[in-house]
């Protein structure tokens, strides 16, 4: 996967992890309406917002690699 991910893709995780740093209301009331209680969808948001960050925390080394790849061979 971190070989699919590009400059934009890369700034569009970022937006998301900013957008699920807290639930959001739309989420938060698309919950009750699916009678899911709020402490179990907090669970699932900072789970999901945790992987996020791992995930621009790996893609932050590979993009600093390939930066350093083509500072060599440039």
């Amino acid at each position: 996967m971190l070989s699919e991910l590009n400059k934009d893709r890369y700034k569009a995780l970022k937006v998301l992890a900013e957008y699920l740093k807290t639930t959001p209301r739309d989420l938060q009331l698309c919950a009750i309406l699916k009678d899911v209680k709020e402490k179990d969808l907090k669970w699932v948001n900072e789970r999901i917002y945790y992987y996020l960050l791992r995930l621009l925390e790996d893609s932050e080394c590979d993009k600093e690699e390939d930066e350093d790849l083509i500072f060599i061979t440039d």
